[in-house]
């Protein structure tokens, strides 16, 4: 439960809300719940026995996370973890999924202060850890931690307060020795504490699947900044996000910035840690990343399309090498294969990411193997593997899916005895009404008939003659010829296709769960869930590293990808049929129908671990009546550490690469001219409106800038040690910018500090040609 002034109902007009925190009603504790009745009657006490007012009382203990982290309450960190490149106006910091966690242990209830900091370490500041800021840390037990330790100074726990069980003490956690005065130099005081921690509310409609485009999702993210930037010169760093339990006696306070106490050392619990590099001139930062598929983007954006380049010092000519180039710009590729006789040949192949728009599918056979997908090039005596290869593909991840398999066999087997229940009914129904009309048309002549025929003569008969409207009946079981009901039968007899089909009697129930789970896999089969990457890249050169590549999906490779998936167990010609009746457009549970192109982009590149929630936005042409509106993402996933797959539904006529908001890092500006190579000397704060009275959209740029006179210097900490000299003095730099924005009624808050400090978010455009449907780049802008 948290604080009800938190909670503010998401504004559509803003990507990101910053509130100061999100302190839970109940921190890490153990609490008495105390309960008594009283009695009164026309508004005066009632005087009852006394075990009416004895209150009732009941302990009861809130645990929190104490000395570990679950990995996934990390959302990200910048940074990234491992990354290289020029941070020097950068605060490193970390996003948390878990938004209360850093005030779910308060230790001074008064205050609710963060029980988390992070803290940022150089090289050689932790010569007993990690000298060389790999990100080491020692493994202790809690039982460790306790004491004693000679030589070190070991966190001081309230056991009163909140004791340390004997499962805690079993816990190992990750710890690190800091001597005493590196952690006074990097330290945040304990008035910088709040400042230094705030929550994000953050509109993620743009992050992952949305199948309905006016959608708001929300998600909130605690985010925990550092307070040291790293030295312009370069060098390696390491960020500890720390507990500050039982160290809160040892924070800086503020004024006095240099340390002249005893040389110890300090062992903290680290809860999540990593390492980055800061190197003069190399900024791989968003801007300079997707600069790069600008800089790589070709002739109209030719280059950003999913295929093979065509070779640049050799010009193509001739019929044969057309053809050649002809297909390569349609994606395909030569690849080796062997024939059915055994000879060693190759083929064409291309997968289901195409980069030119696919002619429109006309009906089609369902194919049963692979053979049939099979494409012979005449002109050239050479096969067309494309769809055979997604026929082997389906086939091969239904037969990896035993659950799918299983359900499958189920389901068919339940949709043919419901068949055979409606073809016994209306075979019975039919002899009925025929012995009605003889009956009504002289049955006794015809019964005469019958008796004075030779029996042989009476089968002759019966076996050339088929009355209309009458099932055929198997002889030896009285079951109706189920086998034989085909899908071309099915569909050129429009009585029976109606009444195997009918709502009042469905085949299968439709809330069947094996009709569910084979419907559910083979719709996740169309966005090409489980399909081999491969399959989908089938040469590295079509998507290098740092690239980012558009195409369109083949809906004839994944129509024959489901027709692989569905050929699992069929055994006779009607499981085609009842495949159909369940499926079909007419079925019980079709698949939905593709109304627009599915189109998309596959993105390898830093951007996709260092901005796990990077927004993709894709927009619709406008039209003059309705606007721009957005797209449906159809699927979204990391098919690795620096590949990210994203299917959308329709032909975008715009796509926008943006930083996410929960992701946006603090850090100092440049200002507009001039500068040197070291931010600190000429960086500026770019001021943002925070008053909501003013008429100025909240976290616009208000056109001033802090200090007046570029340069931090000043707002450094003067820690006399040499070493941490990048250090920011929160309080004298919050002090600063609450005079700059003319705040003299309130102090500077958490989110007032956020919201100055974040650097704005950028995006990157690429819109599309009509005519060639290519990219092409637009550029990048703030969005603040």
């Amino acid at each position: 439960m948290s604080h009800p002034e938190y909670a503010p109902a998401p504004d559509p007009s803003l990507n990101v809300q910053f509130t100061d925190s999100l302190v839970p009603e109940l921190t890490a504790g153990r609490y008495v719940l105390a309960a008594h009745q009283t009695l009164t009657k026309d508004g005066a006490r009632v005087d009852t026995d006394h075990y009416l007012d004895t209150p009732v009382t009941q302990q009861v203990e809130v645990r929190a996370p104490r000395f570990t982290l679950q990995p996934e309450w990390i959302h990200g960190a910048y940074p990234t973890p491992g990354a290289t490149g020029l941070y020097d106006d950068v605060l490193p910091h970390v996003t948390l999924d878990r938004a209360t966690l850093p005030w779910e242990r308060v230790e001074e209830k008064d205050k609710q202060l963060p029980w988390l900091a992070l803290l940022v370490f150089g090289e050689g500041e932790l010569p007993d850890t990690d000298p060389h800021c790999l990100g080491r840390t020692e493994a202790k037990t809690v039982a460790e931690l306790l004491g004693p330790e000679s030589g070190v100074v070991l966190p001081q726990f309230d056991q009163a307060a909140d004791p340390v069980t004997e499962d805690d003490k079993k816990t190992a956690c990750r710890t690190l020795l800091v001597p005493a005065a590196v952690f006074h130099s990097v330290a945040p005081a304990e008035a910088e504490l709040p400042l230094l921690t705030h929550v994000r509310r953050v509109n993620e409609q743009h992050q992952g699947v949305t199948l309905t485009a006016d959608l708001i999702q929300v998600g909130d993210y605690a985010v925990v900044v550092g307070n040291r930037l790293p030295r312009a010169a370069g060098g390696r760093y390491v960020a500890h996000l720390v507990s500050l339990e039982g160290w809160q006696s040892r924070l800086p306070d503020g004024t006095k910035e240099t340390y002249d106490g005893p040389d110890e050392k300090l062992r903290l619990i680290s809860l999540w840690a990593w390492a980055f590099e800061t190197i003069p001139d190399h900024a791989p930062g968003f801007a300079a990343l997707t600069e790069h598929f600008v800089d790589t983007e070709g002739e109209g954006g030719s280059a950003l399309l999913l295929r093979v380049p065509l070779p640049a010092d050799r010009a193509l000519s001739g019929t044969d090498q057309q053809e050649v180039a002809d297909r390569l710009g349609k994606g395909y590729l030569p690849i080796s294969c062997r024939t059915e006789s055994g000879r060693s040949t190759f083929g064409w192949y291309r997968g289901p990411l195409v980069p030119r728009l696919p002619e429109p599918q006309t009906e089609r056979e369902r194919r049963r193997c692979a053979a049939e997908a099979l494409i012979h090039l005449q002109q050239y005596g050479l096969f067309d593997v494309s769809l055979a290869t997604a026929f082997t593909a389906g086939r091969g991840v239904a037969l990896a899916d035993h659950q799918f398999g299983a359900a499958l066999l189920r389901l068919r087997g339940k949709v043919q005895q419901a068949a055979e229940k409606k073809s016994r009914a209306t075979a019975t129904a039919g002899a009925r009404a025929r012995i009605e009309h003889l009956a009504a048309n002289g049955l006794a002549g015809h019964l005469g008939e019958v008796l004075t025929t030779p029996a042989r003569a009476r089968q002759a008969a019966a076996t050339s003659v088929q009355r209309p409207g009458v099932t055929p009946v198997c002889a030896a079981t009285d079951l109706p010829a189920t086998a034989g009901l085909t899908p071309e039968r099915l569909r050129a007899d429009t009585d029976l296709h109606a009444r195997l089909t009918s709502d009042d009697t469905p085949l299968v129930d439709p809330a069947d769960e094996d009709l569910a789970l084979v419907r559910s896999r083979l719709l996740g089969l169309r966005n090409l869930t489980g399909v081999p990457f491969a399959h989908l890249v089938p040469d590295t050169r079509m998507l290098p590293s740092e690239s980012l590549r558009f195409f369109y999906v083949d809906p004839d490779w994944t129509a024959t990808l489901l027709d692989g998936a569905l050929s699992v167990g069929l055994a006779h010609t009607f499981d085609l049929t009842s495949d159909d009746l369940v499926f079909g457009p007419e079925g019980v549970a079709p698949l939905p129908p593709l109304t627009a192109p599915v189109t998309g982009l596959l993105l390898r590149s830093q951007l996709v671990s260092g901005w796990p929630a990077l927004e993709v936005r894709p927009y619709a042409e406008p039209k003059a009546t309705d606007g721009e509106t957005t797209l449906p993402v159809l699927r979204r996933e990391a098919l690795a550490d620096d590949v990210l797959l994203v299917l959308i539904e329709g032909v975008p006529g715009r796509v926008e690469l943006a930083e996410p908001q929960q992701g946006v890092h603090f850090g100092i500006d440049e200002p507009e001219e001039g500068g040197s190579d070291d931010p600190v000397d000429d960086g500026i704060i770019r001021l943002r409106e925070i008053d909501p009275q003013s008429g100025t959209p909240l976290g616009q740029e208000t056109g001033a800038q802090f200090p007046a006179q570029p340069g931090l210097r000043s707002f450094l900490r003067d820690t006399g040690t040499g070493n941490p000299d990048t250090v920011l003095s929160i309080t004298r730099l919050a002090d600063g910018l609450k005079g700059a924005l003319g705040l003299t009624d309130r102090p500077l808050t958490p989110s007032d500090f956020a919201i100055q400090m974040i650097n704005a978010a950028q995006r990157r455009t690429f819109t599309t040609a009509a005519a060639q449907h290519a990219p092409t780049t637009t550029g990048d802008h703030p969005n603040g």
